[in-house]
């Protein structure tokens, strides 16, 4: 059985994105920051029959992520596939936001994923096998006036994701990034489940960077 990790696994993207590896067949490590938040995605799964566990873990902390993939190794062997879907939102304007803000959502949002690819990658590279998916925003192609430290972040796991894939493809890593150009909603083109089903096509066609999700 393959493992999968999804790093952010709260209600919407993340517990839909852990449904769409479970149904097929992946042993799912969902981790966040809260044990309610955990105790709620791990119940709806195990309702639909899916092997699921949760580890809470704080995605700013690379010591965190760190005791999460050992903990994971140590239980099942190895980890197939990394999602990083980690990111909080603050509304302010860009002349009026703090640094201490952006730095805030810049360490979840970028720093985050670069130290849980850090993590990973290693044993990946070592068996020529493996898959990191991380959640991007379509912020990163029209910043959000609102959302300045959400717009700054996405655009920098934009370019994280390219330049991961760009290392680790000859060794038979896949990285890609599934961008959400619009607001999540259930009924919509944007649907968590359309959003999960972005990423398991991505990881089984290994051809794309970049999925772009629009509202149309």
């Amino acid at each position: 059985m393959k493992t999968i990790i999804i790093i952010g696994a709260g209600p919407g993207n993340g517990t839909e994105i852990s449904k769409r590896f479970g149904q097929e067949g992946f042993q799912v490590v969902c981790a966040a920051r809260t044990q309610e938040t955990l105790a709620a995605v791990i119940t709806e799964l195990k309702e639909q029959g899916i092997e699921a566990v949760g580890v809470e873990c704080d995605a700013s902390r690379r010591a965190d992520l760190e005791s999460l993939v050992e903990w994971t190794k140590e239980q099942y062997g190895q980890i197939d596939v990394l999602v990083y879907n980690a990111s909080i939102l603050h509304q302010a304007s860009v002349l009026e936001v703090s640094a201490e803000q952006i730095t805030k959502e810049f360490e979840i949002d970028v720093l985050g994923a670069l130290h849980a690819a850090q993590i990973v990658a290693p044993d990946m590279i070592a068996r020529k096998d493996g898959a990191i998916l991380i959640t991007g925003g379509g912020a990163a192609l029209h910043p959000i006036k609102s959302l300045p430290g959400l717009s700054i972040g996405k655009a920098g796991v934009r370019q994280l994701t390219h330049m991961l894939h760009d290392t680790l493809k000859d060794d038979n890593v896949y990285v890609g990034t599934v961008t959400i150009a619009g607001e999540v909603k259930r009924g919509t083109a944007l649907d968590p489940k359309n959003v999960a089903a972005a990423f398991y096509t991505l990881y089984t066609n290994r051809t794309e960077v970049e999925k772009v999700l629009t509202a149309e």
